[in-house]
C-alpha cells in the first residue's frame, strides 16, 4: 500500500488542514501519515487564533516518522513559521522526500493570515524549488508571483511566473475568476487547462483536498496531468455533494 504524508496544521472542523487530507488519502487507498505543524481554533464561521508548533517538535516528528517509514510523497499545506519552514526544509533534504506538492496557504477563506511575512521567502526560495508541483489559488498565485490576477490571460502569466520559482509543475486553481472555474496546468513548455462550473456559496477545504488528491493519484501511478485532471474531478465531486453542519462555510463531503 503507497504511503504518502501531510505536513500542515489541525482545524477542529475536520473540514481542511490535516484531518482533511487524511480523509482524502483514506478515500483514495492511500496510507497517510502526518506531521503536525501548528494547532488553530476554527469554525465554519470564524477563525480564532493559530498556536505554531515548536520546532523542535516538528523535527523530532520528521526523525522519529521517517526513520521508519519512508512516504511515496508528500505534501504541505499550512506551515505558519519561519522556523517551521527552514525545519522543513532541512528535512525534506535529509531524508530525500520525493513527489513534494506544495499547497501554498498563505490567508484562510475567512481572512486568517495563516503564514508570516518572514516565511514567505523561504517558501518560494527553498522550499518550493524542492516540489513536483505547486497548485495555488488565485490569491495565492498573487501573492508568490505579483501578478494580478483579474482574467484567464493573467492566469496564464502567472502561471509562468509560479513555474520560475522552481517547481516542475505549476497549477493555479481559478474557483476566484467570476464565471468559470478555469484551472490551468504550466509545464514549463505547454499549458493545460480544465473548466469547470461554479457552484454557488463558500466550501471549506477546496485547496487541501485538491493538493491531497493531486499526491494521491501520483502515488497511483497517475502521469501529473493525470492527476490533475483526476485531483479537479474528486474536488468536483465532493463539492456536489458537501454538507451544511454548521454556520458557515459547506464542508466538503469526502
Amino acid at each position: 500500500m503507497k504511503t504518502a504524508l501531510t505536513i500542515g496544521a489541525s482545524d477542529p472542523t475536520s473540514g481542511a488542514g490535516i484531518q482533511l487530507d487524511l480523509k482524502v488519502f483514506y478515500s483514495l487507498d492511500i496510507y497517510g501519515l502526518s506531521i503536525l505543524t501548528a494547532v488553530t481554533a476554527q469554525s465554519t464561521s470564524e477563525f480564532v487564533l493559530t498556536h505554531p508548533v515548536p520546532p523542535e517538535v516538528i523535527e523530532a516528528q520528521f526523525e522519529v516518522l521517517l526513520k521508519d517509514i519512508k512516504p511515496f510523497g508528500a505534501k504541505t499545506g499550512m506551515l505558519y513559521s519561519k522556523e517551521a519552514l527552514q525545519c522543513i526544509v532541512e528535512k525534506i533534504k535529509k531524508f530525500n522526500i520525493k513527489n513534494l506538492v506544495i499547497d501554498p496557504v498563505i490567508t484562510s477563506t475567512l481572512g486568517a493570515k495563516l503564514i508570516e511575512n518572514n516565511a514567505l521567502k523561504i517558501l518560494k526560495e527553498e522550499l518550493i524549488p524542492l516540489s513536483i508541483a505547486v497548485t495555488a489559488n488565485i490569491p495565492e498565485a498573487e501573492t508568490l508571483t505579483e501578478v494580478k490576477i483579474e482574467k484567464i490571460e493573467d492566469v496564464y502569466r502567472a502561471s509562468e511566473k509560479l513555474y520560475q520559482l522552481g517547481s516542475n509543475f505549476a497549477i493555479i486553481k481559478g474557483g476566484h475568476l467570476e464565471e468559470k472555474a478555469i484551472d490551468i496546468l504550466y509545464d514549463g513548455k505547454n499549458f493545460y487547462k480544465i473548466e469547470s462550473e461554479k457552484y454557488p456559496g463558500e466550501f471549506h477545504g477546496t485547496g487541501c483536498a485538491f493538493s491531497s488528491a493531486f499526491l494521491s493519484f501520483l502515488c497511483l501511478n497517475y502521469e501529473p496531468k493525470e492527476a490533475f485532471k483526476a485531483a479537479k474531478n474528486f474536488v468536483k465531486n465532493a463539492i456536489i455533494n458537501s454538507l451544511k453542519l454548521g454556520k458557515g462555510m459547506r464542508l466538503l463531503k469526502i
